[in-house]
């Protein structure tokens, strides 16, 4: 029964828990009521157990070990090799193929038909260099010098290569990558994210991100992301989609009696269903490297940043899509308040109280930035479990508005963009 104070008692344990009205109320003795949603899994029951286990064991490892880069397992081996023969191999075979076909059959229209298919596997599984979308919004040195003096100094310390240029987005989140063919870091900041994060939070994402460039994971992640991205286009290639209209208007047609669509779904059971089971065995392998991977950039980062605003960027993400709605609903009602503050002051606005209830969240449902990164509080309970480290780069409060005026002009070039989507 709620009291005049604004307090009730927790239904399962008679606790006395506060009650406020703008967020869920929960008992923080026996967790009653902490996550009245549950979870909304995407993935199946059997990928969440394996996923489970291979985080448990990984993170007891890790606990009292040394935190080492991903050595030459044989599952990590078997990645490198399957994405040789993806990338390499089968192009080649291919290619050579396709020659031979023209070169040896005669009349020549027979060679030409024979040939389409090892060159279709050729276009199709042909190593290529990732590049950013013709729509990305790049912010350049002399647009960001702060910004890029900032990155320069987290880059020297950590003892790896700068980024070329840095890009910006709308939605929750902070990556790295590496682009073109001289392989060029770079760092995507998520507008919502970084508006709510603090300035020592901020150095603390800067160093995980360039952590993975000292690692060298950015070109293992090259290698291995573009024969899982060939593996894509071929099940996109042969895949049955009703959304596509060009497939649509050839379904209208048929030769010898058989539809495209029927084509179409052979094509998808058998060299759709092929490069599935080999896209599902190049990633299963890769798994447990990648995940060590977040960690070890999690070490950088506390090494950089302090442990304390390395756990604390971590915890961060859980409150990304609280900032992200203040954002969205700013851009869509045409309120007064700046976007990027709205969302900043929808981050600092959520009481400790519910900040907690959200990290439990995240500890009963392992909540992840995605499929290839260990559970986020299993990433900040090994930072604080680890001797605490003090920061070897400080961001000062107004340093970091100097960089927010920066990333102005460029960040409503984004938002204005994200408006018209919207409306």
């Amino acid at each position: 029964m709620q009291t005049d104070q604004g307090a009730n008692h927790c239904p399962k344990c008679d606790h006395e828990i506060a009650v406020d009205p703008q967020h869920v109320t929960w008992c923080d003795q026996c967790d009653w009521n902490v996550d009245p949603t549950g979870p909304t899994h995407q993935v199946s029951a059997r990928r969440r157990r394996r996923e489970h286990r291979l985080a448990d064991t990984l993170y007891r490892e890790l606990e009292h070990g040394e935190i080492r880069r991903p050595g030459w397992t044989v599952a990590r081996v078997g990645t490198y090799l399957l994405s040789t023969l993806i990338l390499v191999v089968l192009p080649l075979a291919g290619l050579v193929g396709g020659v031979y076909a023209l070169v040896s059959y005669r009349p020549l229209w027979i060679g030409i038909l024979l040939s389409v298919i090892p060159f279709g596997v050729t276009f199709l599984l042909r190593p290529r260099a990732h590049h950013l979308g013709p729509d990305a919004h790049v912010v350049h040195r002399e647009q960001a010098p702060r910004l890029f003096a900032l990155v320069d100094e987290i880059a020297a310390k950590i003892g790896t290569r700068s980024v070329g240029f840095i890009e910006l987005s709308p939605y929750p989140a902070i990556g790295f990558s590496k682009v073109g063919w001289r392989i060029t870091p770079v760092i995507n900041i998520g507008l919502p994210l970084w508006a709510g994060l603090g300035p020592q939070e901020r150095v603390a994402v800067l160093a995980h991100e360039l952590g993975h460039g000292k690692n060298g994971d950015g070109l293992h992640r090259w290698v291995v992301g573009s024969a899982v991205d060939a593996l894509e286009e071929i099940q996109m290639t042969s895949r049955n989609d009703e959304s596509d209209e060009y497939r649509l208007e050839l379904q209208t047609y048929h030769f010898n009696g058989y539809s495209n669509n029927a084509v179409n779904s052979f094509l998808d059971a058998t060299i759709g269903s092929l490069a599935r089971g080999v896209q599902w065995l190049l990633t299963t392998a890769d798994l447990r490297a990648q995940q060590r991977e977040e960690y070890l950039a999690d070490r950088r980062s506390a090494e950089i940043a302090g442990s304390e605003a390395a756990a604390g960027a971590l915890e961060r993400y859980e409150l990304a899509s609280t900032s992200y709605r203040a954002m969205e609903q700013a851009l869509r009602f045409g309120s007064d308040v700046d976007p990027l503050e709205a969302a900043a002051g929808a981050v600092q606005e959520i009481p400790a109280r519910e900040v907690e209830r959200r990290i439990r969240v995240s500890r009963l449902r392992e909540t992840r930035s995605d499929s290839t990164h260990p559970p986020t509080n299993l990433r900040a309970k090994l930072i604080r479990t680890r001797p605490a480290q003090d920061p070897l780069v400080e961001l000062e409060i107004e340093e970091s508005q100097v960089i927010d005026k920066e990333l102005a002009e460029p960040a409503r070039t984004v938002l204005k963009e994200l408006r018209s989507a919207l409306r």
